[in-house]
This record gives C-alpha cells, sequence and structure tokens, in this order.
C-alpha cells in the first residue's frame, strides 16, 4: 500500500570501499563469491546501506540469467557483467583506498531467455519465497505465459488504474473534462503514499493533477478524492471487489479503529458497507497504530488477466507514463506503469509498445503470510521477464 515503486530493487547506490581492487575485479567478486564481504564497503556507506539487499539483487540475477562469464568496460566507471543468459549494466566508484563508494545495477537484458524460461523465475521464487505468484505476459492481448492469471491475490495500489479507468470514461461521455477543477476537501484525506494529505483546504486541484499524482507517485488521498467525485459504485464495475475500500478505509481497518476489522472480515458484502459507513467519521489513525501483518480481506484483490486488461485500457493517459517502474523507457516506444504494496503483498504491472506497434502486457503479484517479502528478488524475476521480450545477444 506504501507504493514507492520499487526501482531501488536493482539500483542500488552506496557510499562506500578493499585494498586497491580494480573496479572489474569488485565486480567479478560480487557476482562470484557466494557472499559479499562487508569489507568491500567504506564505513560510510555500512552505516547508511544494507549489503544484505546487495546479495538479494545478485542472487536473483544470477538465478534467473545464470552465472558469472565476464566484464567489459564500457567507459568511465561503467561496465557490462555478462551472464550465462544475459548481461547486466553495472556503474561501480571507488575511493582511493578501493572501497566501493557507488554501486548501480541497470535493467539486465535477457539472451536467448524466452518468456516462459523467465516464469521460471517466479516459480523458483514461489517455492522458496511461499505464498502465491500470479504473472501474466500478454502480446496483443494475446495470452504468452501464465502463471495462475485468473487467482484473485491483492495487488495493492494497482486497483488505481480502475479509477483512472472510470475517470477516462467520464471524460470521454462529456461528463467531466480533465481540466475541472475542485478544492481541497479534507474528508478525502488519507496517508501517505503522496503529498497531498498535505495540502490546504480549498487548494485547487484539476482532475489531471488529482489523476497525475494518484498514478505517478500513488498519491492516497488523490485516489479517494477520485472515488467521491467519481463515485465508489462506478469505480466497482471493473474490480471485483464490492465494496471497494478507499484508502482511508483500508487505514482504518488495519488499525483497527473502533474495533470494525474482526466485522469487517465476518460480514457479506452488503454487511461489509455498513461496517465501512462506521468508519466514515474516525479519524485517521497514526502510522504507528497499523497492524503490519497482512490480511487477504483488507486489500484490493485484482487476477492477472483484470490487470492486463486495465493498463491496456489506461495505457495512453499521460498519467501512466510519467513513472516507468523498472523498465527502460530508451528502449521501447512507449512504457506506461503502475504497480503495488501491501502488507505481504506486491505487484508490478507494465505495459511496453516496441517501434513495430507491439504492446505487451507484463504484470505480476505475490502474496505471502509475511508481512515482508523479498521485493529485490521478485523485480530481478519481473525485469528478466521484460529482458526476454527483448531478445538481445550476448556476444
Amino acid at each position: 500500500m506504501f507504493t514507492r515503486i520499487c526501482t531501488l530493487a536493482l539500483a542500488v547506490l552506496f557510499l562506500v570501499g578493499p585494498a586497491q581492487a580494480a573496479e572489474e575485479d569488485i565486480l567479478e567478486t560480487i557476482f562470484v563469491k557466494d557472499t559479499i564481504e562487508r569489507s568491500l564497503f567504506s564505513p560510510e556507506l555500512l552505516n547508511r546501506a544494507n549489503v544484505e539487499e546487495v546479495v538479494a539483487i545478485v542472487r536473483g540475477l544470477k538465478g534467473t540469467l545464470g552465472g558469472f562469464r565476464g566484464v567489459q568496460k564500457e567507459g568511465p566507471n561503467t561496465y557490462t557483467v555478462f551472464l550465462e543468459r544475459g548481461r547486466v549494466p553495472a556503474e561501480i566508484q571507488t575511493d582511493d583506498q578501493g572501497l566501493v563508494t557507488f554501486l548501480f545495477f541497470r535493467q539486465p537484458t535477457a539472451a536467448g531467455l524466452t518468456p516462459q524460461e523467465a516464469l521460471g523465475g517466479f516459480v523458483r521464487l514461489e517455492r522458496s519465497g511461499g505464498g502465491q505468484i500470479s504473472v501474466l505476459v500478454t502480446q496483443d492481448g494475446v495470452d504468452q505465459v501464465a502463471l495462475a492469471p485468473d487467482a484473485e491475490l491483492d495487488a495493492g495500489s494497482a486497483f488505481k488504474m480502475a479509477v483512472l479507468k472510470t475517470l477516462m470514461n467520464a471524460v470521454e461521455a462529456g461528463d467531466m473534462s480533465m481540466s475541472d477543477v475542485v478544492t481541497m476537501d479534507p474528508a478525502w484525506r488519507s496517508l501517505p503514499s503522496g503529498i497531498m494529505q498535505d495540502w490546504p483546504d480549498g487548494t485547487p486541484i484539476t482532475l489531471a493533477t488529482l489523476a497525475t499524482l494518484m498514478i505517478s507517485v500513488s498519491d492516497n488521498t488523490a485516489t479517494d478524492a477520485l472515488i467521491s467525485i467519481l463515485g465508489r459504485d462506478k469505480v466497482e464495475a471493473f474490480l471485483p471487489q464490492k465494496p471497494l475500500l478507499t484508502t482511508a478505509e483500508f487505514f482504518k481497518l488495519k488499525a483497527d479503529v473502533n474495533n470494525t476489522r474482526a466485522r469487517y472480515r465476518a460480514a457479506e458484502d452488503g454487511g461489509r458497507a455498513a461496517v465501512l459507513a462506521d468508519l466514515a467519521e474516525a479519524p485517521l489513525p497514526e502510522v504507528s497504530a497499523l497492524d503490519d501483518s497482512p490480511s487477504p480481506e483488507v486489500g484490493w484483490p485484482i487476477s492477472a488477466r483484470n490487470l492486463c486488461g486495465l493498463i491496456d485500457d489506461v495505457a495512453a493517459n499521460p498519467a501512466m507514463q510519467v513513472n516507468p517502474g523498472v523498465a527502460n523507457p530508451a528502449e521501447w516506444e512507449r512504457v506506461a506503469y503502475k504497480g503495488g504494496s501491501n502488507f505481504g503483498a506486491f505487484n508490478m504491472t507494465t505495459q511496453l509498445v516496441d517501434e513495430t506497434g507491439t504492446s505487451w502486457c507484463i504484470t505480476a503479484t505475490w502474496n505471502t503470510e509475511h508481512s515482508t517479502l523479498d521485493q529485490a528478488a521478485f523485480t530481478t524475476a519481473y525485469l528478466a521477464m521484460i529482458g526476454s521480450l527483448t531478445q538481445t545477444e550476448t556476444p
């Protein structure tokens, strides 16, 4: 739910640096050794970065693309790491003691790895990490690979694409315009992610601004504003969940405001609407009051097939193209993205259009019984799937 797109998962910044090892040698060590020694990194880095994240990223890359084959220097501090089935662009800097001060892995490219083979990365992750993973890749709307594509798993903020679709339909029908201005209503306030929760009451805002904030930074207040303006029932038409939770209702349920969570869990659809009505006037909880254990009934369950349908419908909207997620926009004619997360849930959904006009949807959702999951490994598998679509060969 605290959706901050995980470009971090394959883009790791470190302020850090062993004894005058060449940058190529350090990269080889990182990809060859089963463990990564803390002595590679400077004290400054170790005080502010988690080396285990690097371990998880490299493990995921090797698990999907195979073992280390070599390193090629491309320019100052830039390299290509060659694995058995792909390549990983990397940037690395060291200090005068040879300690790493900067490390950045860019989007890997799979070579000779088919989408079906890339799907194996998700299968292995599901086996090792538990829970359930749903994956669907379509080409011009036709399934290419799939793993439980009709399972309705919690996709977190990816549901916001349904809100955008509802808005686009209203604009197309002539009922609204993206340039329409509304004023900030305190009833819309939610908790972060986002920035609008701190805006003054009465601030004038266009519908286009609400849509852009909702998608690009997953602004929860902007989302609840649009649900209120459009009507909850209109958004529900594109989602399996009824009643649809607003983000503020989600937070209140996670904090068990007015002892409502058990009642909500036990109620049928109609009864749940009544429970939510009891939360309408309740104040927002503090973030510290939220229960961080997974609650499958408190979220936004959506199938992979539904997610591909949604992104295909809304991808052309400018709001969808502000944040490209983890795909490299330079490799595609158009990139549209929306992801989501929740306690024990993570989703990434991307539409890619190549130079021939071919459209790809890549969506993957992971739900576990644990409050945290290995987002780095998941993102690695997701990027390998994107890379398998380009089929760039290594030398």
